[in-house]
């Protein structure tokens, strides 16, 4: 079992004075984290965060993830994320000797979570021993961010050690896994990663207005959210994949949440944006006077040059959003780690993590179960505004300008459009409360039934559950029984029948493809959109551009050993 993003406890095993009360206590994950981040806000925000430029513990603090059962079953006291799942497994005879379940440190980029911890060589080791112990192809059930990273330890793990993998062969997820069970996994990204990473922001955040907003802002204000949350390689990892040829047609976003329709906003010779500035401010008015930087002077112009560009653009694609943050890098350029682990178009292990590049591995009878919630309001795209300050508040000379500051651009929380699903600055599509539906199922039902994506044809059934809001009593802090939302399918009633059926094989015939929205539709329409087909074209290339090298340097490596220069070569 691979848990998900933020649902596994962190504990502090070195750390400033401030916090050496917490050794080997749980800084995330338990009533203490609250206590902690109200008690010593600082304190706590400076043990959470990695260091900007490499991704890894900041000097003279370590943290780590909590281990075993425990680390995951609940977030903290009363809130269960994995509790239910592990019972109704115990209940049909699975227990610590033939389950395990495999916390990580949610907060690294997958690249140094096998830097810094060896955890893919260690969830190599315990499935090949596991595999080894009961004779039996093992079955990996992964929730949220989980599924990702199974598909990104798939493509380490046959891929060889000269080229960073774990060397073990392609055919070694055949031999040893039975069936990837993903819920609710966010293949294809987060809209709000993009909001995190760039202002601290989402529509949570927008929500809370009134005393309540005023009281966060005050504590954790949007600048250090930003710092925090952009320091963490893991939501780099949940930027939104596929480019315009899938978040640029606008196929998705509704006039309401759960239906999309034939949307007269859409047409063939558009991309749809996916910021929208609602500011009114002339290109001629706004200077980056009051805009810091934070790494010293020798790249603020180049950093400012970009702030500069970006500032008179109106729309934003989804493509120009990534490339302003890799440019940007939240305020230092490309040395922050995020642009280091996650870049745009590089065939290395930076695109593991990107299904519409990395084909699924070589294993013809492995299976893949896409199960996730739907129906419920998901954020897709967002209203933002320049983040400025007046000079000339007190001044009516001419040459007084209104200067962006860090932040530079904000949400515009003001934004409201009822008719066209807008609400708090947020344009909202089907999904499951944080993930929407394209990111859930587009690589389901189209993508990995792509040929060059999927070679050896591995079988993918996708089950939708609708979302059905019930209060229980005994439960009140959840949506009860039938709920689609992203954590609490963890207790859906019906999914979990689902899993049971697939871990024991039992009436397995029962879970087969069960679609209850319009994401084939949506899948066909981007396939048949310019945008789409563009796209297609691009990432075959760009695979068979891979392929090519790779032979290459297969054949340069043998003929280097047999004695030749490389001159001869």
């Amino acid at each position: 079992m691979i848990p998900g993003f933020v649902t596994s406890g962190l504990e502090l095993w070195q750390g400033h004075e401030c916090a050496k009360k917490y050794f080997r206590q749980r800084l995330w994950g338990a009533l203490g984290t609250a206590r902690s981040f109200f008690t010593e806000t600082e304190c706590w925000r400076q043990h959470l965060a990695l260091d900007p430029t490499s991704g890894m513990d900041p000097p003279n603090i370590r943290v780590r993830a909590a281990q075993g059962f425990e680390a995951a079953d609940y977030f903290m006291t009363g809130y269960w994320v994995w509790d239910k799942m592990i019972k109704n497994l115990a209940a049909v005879g699975y227990d610590g000797s033939n389950m395990s379940l495999e916390p990580y440190d949610w907060r690294l980029a997958f690249p140094l979570l096998e830097e810094r911890d060896g955890y893919f060589t260690k969830l190599m080791h315990k499935i090949e021993a596991m595999h080894k112990t009961t004779g039996k192809k093992i079955v990996i059930v992964a929730h949220s961010m989980g599924t990702p990273l199974v598909t990104y330890f798939f493509a380490w793990v046959t891929s060889s050690e000269q080229n960073g993998g774990g060397g073990r062969g392609h055919d070694w997820v055949d031999k040893h896994v039975h069936a990837l069970t993903n819920i609710a996994g966010p293949m294809l990204g987060v809209p709000k990663s993009i909001t995190s990473i760039m202002s601290g922001e989402m529509k949570d955040t927008n929500v809370l207005m009134g005393t309540f907003g005023s009281m966060l802002e005050q504590f954790f204000g949007r600048r250090h959210r930003k710092d925090l949350w952009s320091s963490w390689g893991s939501l780099w990892a949940m930027l939104p994949k596929g480019g315009n040829k899938i978040w640029g047609n606008g196929v998705d976003i509704c006039n309401d949440a759960t239906q999309c329709v034939n949307n007269s906003e859409i047409n063939d010779s558009t991309t749809t944006p996916f910021l929208s500035f609602t500011d009114n401010l002339s290109d001629a008015s706004v200077s980056n006077a009051g805009w810091k930087l934070k790494t010293g002077d020798s790249k603020q112009t180049d950093l400012e040059n970009v702030i500069s560009d970006y500032s008179k653009k109106s729309q934003w694609t989804v493509e120009e959003t990534l490339t302003f943050l890799l440019k940007w890098g939240t305020g230092i350029g490309q040395a922050h780690a995020g642009t280091k682990y996650h870049a745009l178009g590089r065939l290395n292990k930076r695109d593991w993590s990107d299904p519409t590049i990395t084909p699924l591995p070589k294993a013809p009878n492995m299976k893949i179960y896409c199960l996730y919630g739907v129906g419920l309001e998901t954020e897709r795209a967002f209203f933002y505004k320049k983040n400025v300050e007046d000079h000339c508040a007190n001044n009516n000379k001419p040459e007084c300008t209104t200067s962006l500051v860090d932040l530079p651009f904000i949400m515009d929380g003001s934004v409201e459009d009822n008719e066209k699903n807008i609400r708090y600055g947020v344009r909202l599509a089907d999904g499951d409360g944080s993930v929407p539906l394209i990111s859930l199922g587009y690589m389901c039902v189209d993508g990995w039934k792509q040929g060059h994506l999927n070679p050896s044809g591995v079988k993918i059934i996708t089950r939708e559950y609708p979302h059905h809001h019930e209060f229980l009593v005994d439960d009140p802090m959840r949506g009860g029984p039938k709920s689609a939302e992203h954590v609490d399918i963890m207790g859906n009633i019906d999914l979990s029948h689902d899993v049971i059926r697939i871990v024991t094989n039992f009436e397995i015939i029962k879970v087969e493809t069960k679609i209850t929205s319009n994401i084939e539709a949506i899948a066909s329409r981007i396939r048949n959109h310019p945008n789409g087909r563009s796209g297609v074209k691009k990432l075959l290339l760009l695979e068979k551009k891979k392929q090519f090298f790779s032979v290459l340097k297969s054949i340069f490596r043998k003929l280097r050993r047999g004695g030749k220069s490389m001159r001869e070569v």
